[in-house]
């Protein structure tokens, strides 16, 4: 008499599980990425007024990143900081050598990319007579001292001014490309 009734029970539980996988079924097999709006509702953790230290092979002191607040995202694959204000300070043999900051900011990947956004200025140090560099927007990769950005950007040293579009600056070598529409005012005296 069982064995009449198991084929029934193992449909029943079919057709139970087929039903409620097509009414809510999980995203994970729709291949579906949660929206940017879904990501931002769960942060994992938020941190104010953070300072972080970061340090090179050797264990010196490379680079520190500041913030008002950090609002971490973690994620499957990888991760996300979402900075409000925050500043960077780049270190040569212990010393600063340029400092970063602007309004927003977000770090990819533990920090392996972070893009500032919002009124962006890196000034070399000591200040004030060194470089300043003003753009919208620039991505900075930390580890290898690179930053870039495809917006227009401003390059004054007292009373020179370069003004261009696009730039990759090499700030470990003290380098600086503009790559295009390059225009440039030179005080002689």
């Amino acid at each position: 008499m069982m064995r009449s009734w198991l084929p029934l029970i193992l449909v029943i539980l079919l057709i139970s599980a087929g039903l409620w996988f097509s009414e809510s079924p999980p995203e994970q097999f729709l291949g579906k990425r949660p929206t940017p709006q879904q990501q931002n509702r769960a942060a994992d953790l938020v941190i104010k007024g953070a300072e972080t230290r970061h340090f090179d092979q050797a264990g010196n002191l490379a680079y520190r990143v500041d913030a008002e607040q950090i609002t971490y995202f973690q994620f499957k694959r990888r991760d996300r900081a979402n900075l409000k204000e925050p500043r960077m300070l780049f270190y040569t043999d212990d010393q600063p050598k340029w400092a970063t900051r602007s309004k927003r900011g977000v770090a990819f990947n533990r920090g392996e990319r972070i893009v500032l956004s919002g009124d962006v200025q890196i000034d070399e140090l000591p200040g004030p007579n060194g470089i300043q560099l003003e753009t919208p927007r620039i991505t900075i990769f930390p580890d290898r001292e690179f930053a870039e950005t495809d917006k227009v950007v401003t390059i004054s040293s007292g009373p020179n001014r370069t003004e261009g579009t696009g730039m990759r600056a090499y700030l470990k070598e003290n380098r600086m490309e503009i790559l295009s529409d390059v225009k440039s005012s030179y005080d002689t005296q």
